[in-house]
């Protein structure tokens, strides 16, 4: 059965630019495609980069998880959820230069900022805070969040993604 993703927010194009850019991301999600996976089968084939590839797979819900139990402990399984993207939107050329300010980051350049505003934020901060402490846009600063591993947004909060 055919699911399909449907993306009609422009800003998604910043995860979705990263979901598949490397040959780790590709080989982990053609697994989670055919098969239910732990995360532990992922790092054993795939190594470190192949665990970050399922996290953010997980951070965007591209896949769905389970729990089951194997050799007698509980362990998340996870599965992709979706087999085709449905693309619509329409956007102004003000939202699409902000987005792509973002999206066409260099790397380098996308972790400093990210790791100066990981380091602002702390155990949270409302995001107008953070936009204006990095004179960025809502709409950069939703892409900034989108495409990185460290950050997510909590309501209005931007906190450190997978600490409570």
């Amino acid at each position: 059965m055919m699911q399909a993703k449907l993306i009609n927010d422009i800003t998604d194009f910043a995860w979705l630019s990263r979901a598949f850019d490397s040959d780790v991301k590709r080989k982990v999600f053609d697994e989670v495609s055919k098969t239910w996976v732990t995360m532990e089968e992922i790092e054993k084939k795939y190594g470190e980069d192949g665990k970050k590839a399922l996290l953010f797979f997980e951070k965007i819900h591209l896949v769905e998880t389970r729990w089951t139990m194997k050799e007698g402990k509980a362990k998340k399984e996870y599965h992709a959820f979706y087999t085709a993207f449905h693309i619509n939107v329409m956007s102004s050329i003000d939202v699409i230069r902000d987005i792509f300010s973002i999206v066409l980051m260099d790397d380098d350049e996308f972790k400093q900022l990210e790791e100066k505003i990981y380091e602002f934020v702390g155990k949270g901060e409302l995001s107008r805070e953070v936009e204006r402490e990095f004179n960025l846009s809502p709409v950069q600063m939703k892409c900034i969040v989108k495409r990185s591993m460290k950050l997510e947004y909590k309501g209005m909060r931007i906190e450190r993604f997978g600490e409570n």
